[in-house]
C-alpha cells in the first residue's frame, strides 16, 4: 500500500524546480558560439516527425537500459504511489539535463550547482535508486553526442536501469525524457529561430512513455527568430509544467 502520509513529489521536491529561472538567467550569459555551432541544423533533424527515428543514434535505439529484470514491483516501489513513480523520474531527469548545460557555461556558480545536486539526491533517495552523477563533456564541441552516451551508456545509465528494475520500464524512459528535455529547455531561450536540441530524442522517449503528442510536440517547434528570451522561457516553462501536471494527475 502506498504511504499516504508522504506528500507527492511535485510538492516534496519543489526546490528542484525553484532554481530554473536562476539557472536560465545565469547560463544564458555564458552560452555562446559553441552552443550555436552544436545546434547547426540539417533537414532531417529539423523534421523529426517526417524522418521518424532514422536520425537517432544506435546508442538510443538499441539501448536495453530500460528492460526490467523482473516483473514484480519491489518493496521500495511499493513505498511510493504511482503518481510519484511517474513524476519523480521525470523531475530527476529534468534536473540532470539542466545541470549538464549550466555546468558547461557557469561552472563557477557553485550555489546553484549544489542546490540542483541536492534536489537530485533527495529525489533519488525517495525513489530508492542511485543519484545520477553530473555530466561534464570531455570536448565541448561534442557535448551533445557525449551527453547521449552518458544517458544511455555512462554513469546516468545506472540510474536508468535501477528505475526500470525498481519501478518500471516507463519510469526509466521518463528519466531519459526528462534529461534530454531539461537540456533542451536550457538551450532553447538563447537560440531563437532554431530547432530544439535533442528534438528526435524527445520525440522517441516521449512516445515510449505514451505521453500525449500535444504535451511534447510544441517543444520541437522552431521558435520565432525575433522572440525575446523572456517569452521563450515563459512558454518553455509552461510546456514543462504541463507535462509535470499530467504525470502527477494521471490515474
Amino acid at each position: 500500500m502506498a504511504l499516504r502520509a508522504a506528500r507527492p513529489f511535485a510538492s516534496r521536491v519543489r526546490h528542484v524546480l525553484v532554481f530554473v529561472a536562476i539557472v536560465w538567467g545565469v547560463a544564458a550569459t555564458f552560452v555562446a558560439f559553441e552552443v550555436i555551432s552544436l545546434s547547426a541544423v540539417n533537414t532531417a533533424l529539423s523534421h523529426p516527425a517526417l524522418f521518424g527515428d532514422l536520425m537517432l543514434s544506435p546508442i538510443v535505439t538499441k539501448s536495453t537500459s530500460c528492460v526490467a529484470r523482473g516483473t514484480e514491483r519491489t518493496q521500495a516501489a511499493i513505498a511510493i504511489d504511482e503518481a510519484d513513480a511517474r513524476v519523480g523520474p521525470w523531475l530527476l531527469g529534468l534536473s540532470l539535463g539542466r545541470d549538464a548545460v549550466f555546468r558547461q557555461y557557469a561552472p563557477s556558480n557553485r550555489q546553484v550547482l549544489e542546490q540542483l545536486a541536492q534536489g537530485r539526491n533527495d529525489l533519488a533517495a525517495r525513489l530508492s535508486v542511485p543519484s545520477p552523477q553530473p555530466f561534464t563533456p570531455e570536448q565541448i564541441a561534442n557535448a551533445n553526442t557525449e551527453f547521449m552516451a552518458f544517458i544511455e551508456q555512462g554513469r546516468a545509465a545506472e540510474t536508468a536501469r535501477e528505475l526500470a528494475a525498481t519501478h518500471s520500464p516507463r519510469a526509466c524512459e521518463l528519466f531519459k525524457l526528462g534529461a534530454v528535455w531539461g537540456y533542451s529547455e536550457m538551450v532553447r531561450p538563447v537560440l531563437p529561430g532554431e530547432r530544439a536540441v535533442f528534438g528526435t530524442e524527445i520525440r522517441y522517449y516521449a512516445r515510449r512513455t505514451d505521453l500525449p503528442d500535444q504535451l511534447w510536440s510544441p517543444m520541437l517547434q522552431v521558435t520565432a527568430a525575433d522572440a525575446r528570451r523572456e517569452e521563450i522561457i515563459s512558454s518553455t516553462e509552461t510546456m514543462t509544467e504541463n507535462v509535470t501536471k499530467y504525470l502527477a494527475e494521471r490515474r
